[in-house]
C-alpha cells in the first residue's frame, strides 16, 4: 500500500516536468546548459529532483537506507528515432546506509530520472557482502552487448563536440520531421552528401567481402552530456551486396559528425554466414 501511495505522489510531484514526445524538448534541454567562464557545465535546476529522489530512495530501499544525505546530477542522455523518443538524466544518491552501531557509514546510489515516462529508478542493488550497491545481473549482460564506445572513438575524445552542434544536428532533425520525411535526418539531402560518401567509403575499404553499398538507411541519432564528457552520433544501417554471391546483408555504421568519421564495430561472421556486433 505504501508503494503504491508513493508511486502516486511521485507520479503528481513530477506532472510539473513532464513532457511530450517532441524533438523540439530535446533542443529546449540541450539549450539550458551553460558553461562558466572556467568551462565548467551548468546543469538547469529543478527545485523539486532532490525532493523526488529522495523519497524514491527511501521507498525502494526502506531497508538499507538510513536517511540520504544529498542529490548530484551526472548526466543527461537522448536518443531519437522516427519510432520512438528518450532522454534520461542520472544523479548520483549520497545515502548513509543502516547498521547496528553507532558508526555512520555513506554510499552513492545511481538513480535514473526517465523524462518522458516520468519515471525513477535505479539499476543497482544492495550487496549484504560487500555493504555496498552493485549493478543488477541483468544490467551487467545486457551492458556485455552493447558497443565499446571509447574504443570506437566517440566515448571520452580528446577533442569534443560542443552543445551548440547537437542543438543544430536536432534542428535538422525537426526540419525533416516538418516536412513529413521518414526518416527525419535523410542523407540524400545535398547538405549531407558527405555522410553518405564517408559511409560508402568506409564500408567498401573495410569489409572485403561486400561487393557495393545497395542503401543506407538513418536509424536514430544519440547525445550524451556530462560534466566530463560530451558525444553524439548517428546509427545508420547500410544494405549491402556481397561478393559472388545474390545475397544481401545489414551492416550497422556509427556516423560521429564532430570528426566528420564512418566507423562500425561489426565483422564478418563466416561460420553463420551474416555480420554481427564483435565483442571480443
Amino acid at each position: 500500500m505504501v508503494k503504491i501511495l508513493t508511486s502516486i505522489f511521485l507520479i503528481i510531484s513530477i506532472t510539473a516536468i513532464a513532457q511530450e514526445q517532441k524533438t523540439e524538448n530535446f533542443i529546449f534541454r540541450h539549450s539550458q546548459f551553460k558553461y562558466n567562464e572556467r568551462g565548467i557545465l551548468i546543469s538547469p535546476i529543478n527545485p523539486g529532483i532532490n525532493s523526488t529522489i529522495k523519497t524514491y530512495v527511501e521507498v525502494n530501499y526502506n531497508n538499507v537506507v538510513e536517511s540520504v544525505r544529498n542529490v548530484v546530477w551526472l548526466s543527461y542522455e537522448t536518443s531519437t528515432n522516427p519510432i520512438s523518443k528518450s532522454h534520461i538524466e542520472k544523479y548520483s544518491v549520497r545515502v548513509q546506509i543502516k547498521n547496528k552501531n553507532q558508526n555512520q557509514e555513506f554510499r552513492y546510489l545511481e538513480v535514473e530520472h526517465d523524462m518522458y515516462e516520468n519515471t525513477f529508478s535505479s539499476k543497482y542493488v544492495f550487496n549484504k557482502q560487500k555493504r555496498n550497491f552493485i549493478l543488477q545481473e541483468k544490467e551487467i549482460e545486457r551492458r556485455s552487448f552493447l558497443s565499446d564506445f571509447e574504443k570506437l572513438g566517440i566515448k571520452n575524445a580528446p577533442e569534443k563536440t560542443s552543445i551548440e552542434n547537437i542543438i543544430n544536428d536536432y534542428k535538422q532533425l525537426v526540419d525533416g520531421e516538418n516536412k513529413n520525411q521518414v526518416p527525419g535526418f535523410s542523407i540524400m539531402d545535398s547538405e549531407n552528401y558527405e555522410i553518405y560518401d564517408q559511409i560508402v567509403d568506409y564500408v567498401t575499404k573495410n569489409f572485403n567481402n561486400v561487393s557495393f553499398v545497395m542503401n543506407i538507411a538513418w536509424d536514430s541519432y544519440n547525445t550524451y552530456l556530462s560534466n566530463y564528457d560530451i558525444y553524439h552520433y548517428h546509427t545508420y544501417i547500410v544494405r549491402v551486396k556481397l561478393k559472388d554471391s545474390d545475397i544481401y546483408q545489414f551492416i550497422e555504421v556509427f556516423y560521429n559528425p564532430f570528426n566528420n568519421q564512418a566507423i562500425s564495430d561489426f565483422v564478418w561472421n563466416q561460420e553463420n554466414g551474416f555480420f554481427e556486433r564483435d565483442f571480443n
